[in-house]
């Protein structure tokens, strides 16, 4: 099986070196999929892949080349990725929009990320593509996350997706393609990438040598999403579940825990982006099993707290607890159009306190 470093994903890692193998290989993908399910790295492996001057029998990057290893480096000249790039500080009377605008010489804000990819950003990967490659058979451009393009950034791409060179192969990738326009995502040859479930995914990391408890509570806590369950802190993660669990069970049992609802909300948005999103879809999990618990259909991925889970079940009810899951999704998916943080938070706990859910078109 190609990439055989991978947990999971084999009909997608077939059809990849089906297309290898074949030396046919469509001009713009989209790998889609759950953040953390591991297809950012099966994007630059095959982008690897692309570029290796002695490819397998598979079509897989040999590994060893002068290719592979500057790919594998990053310094590839014919591998470029495009991703968001740090925000800018402040400085006099800017305005907010300057953060998506097209300066020459920003000044960086340790960390924090800009919420979009820029026309400019896009500007220069068209610019790029109009080239013949420097090394190699091709040129690979990785747009990720594709799905922070914001709307004149995927449209200065449609071109490039319509008309691309011939030695030129574009991979998007996006947890979230519906936020890619239709014209975008007609364009590309679509690759889905699903979590595991949690005992195949547990089986996957014993196998690599890690111990029976600790697989089984990385893919629970990482809800079969392989890339996560590799990358997360299992103790600091297992302390934040108890709290933001503790906080829900208050929420759903009395209207008065409202009260506690800024300091609810700030354990949810932690010090930045990436805890902000965890925190999310942590809460999402846990009131996604509470659903479950009440409808009873038993299979939850929280199993070692199944008695609380069963008790925010009965508490919200079934019905109750699918609505907030949705408005959790809803509200994590705003998130890319900059909204204030702590005001997210705020607005899933309140539902989850009994509070009215909130409209959306």
């Amino acid at each position: 099986m190609i990439f055989p470093d991978v947990l999971g994903h084999e009909r997608a890692r077939t059809v990849l070196a089906r297309l290898l193998a074949s030396d046919r290989v469509p001009h713009a993908f989209l790998f889609h999929g759950p953040e953390g399910v591991g297809k950012g790295l099966v994007a630059r492996l095959f982008a690897v892949s692309l570029v290796c001057t002695q490819p397998g029998q598979d079509g897989a990057g040999c590994g060893s080349c002068v290719a592979c290893r500057k790919a594998a480096h990053g310094n590839h000249p014919d591998v470029l990725v495009v991703t968001r790039l740090p925000k800018k500080d402040k400085r006099g009377d800017a305005s907010p929009e300057d953060d998506d605008g097209e300066d020459d010489a920003p000044t960086m804000k340790g960390g924090e990320l800009r919420p979009f990819i820029v026309i400019q950003q896009i500007r220069e990967l068209n610019h790029h593509a109009a080239y013949a490659p420097r090394e190699g058979r091709r040129r690979v451009f990785l747009v990720d996350p594709a799905d922070r393009m914001n709307a004149e950034s995927q449209n200065a791409l449609l071109k490039t997706l319509e008309e691309p060179g011939s030695q030129t192969i574009i991979v998007l990738v996006a947890s979230r393609p519906h936020m890619l326009l239709p014209t975008v995502r007609s364009r590309c040859f679509q690759v889905g990438f699903a979590a595991m479930p949690p005992d195949e995914l547990a089986a996957g990391l014993v196998t690599r040598g890690m111990g029976p408890q600790e697989a089984r509570a990385r893919a629970a806590l990482a809800e079969g999403r392989p890339g996560r369950a590799l990358g997360l802190d299992l103790a600091a993660l297992a302390v934040r579940r108890d709290r933001l669990l503790t906080a829900l069970e208050a929420l759903a049992a009395s209207s008065l825990a409202a009260s506690e609802l800024g300091e609810y909300a700030e354990q949810i948005a932690g010090e930045d982006e990436t805890e902000l999103l965890l925190g999310l879809d942590l809460v999402q999990a846990l009131l996604r099993d509470a659903a479950r618990a009440a409808s009873g259909c038993g299979a939850i991925l929280h199993a070692d707290v199944a008695p609380r889970i069963d008790k925010l079940g009965r508490a919200l009810g079934a019905e109750r607890a699918t609505e907030l899951v949705a408005l959790a999704d809803r509200l994590r998916g705003d998130l890319r159009f900059n909204l204030n943080k702590t005001l997210v938070c705020e607005t899933l706990l309140a539902a989850v306190a009994g509070g009215r859910l909130p409209a959306f078109s």
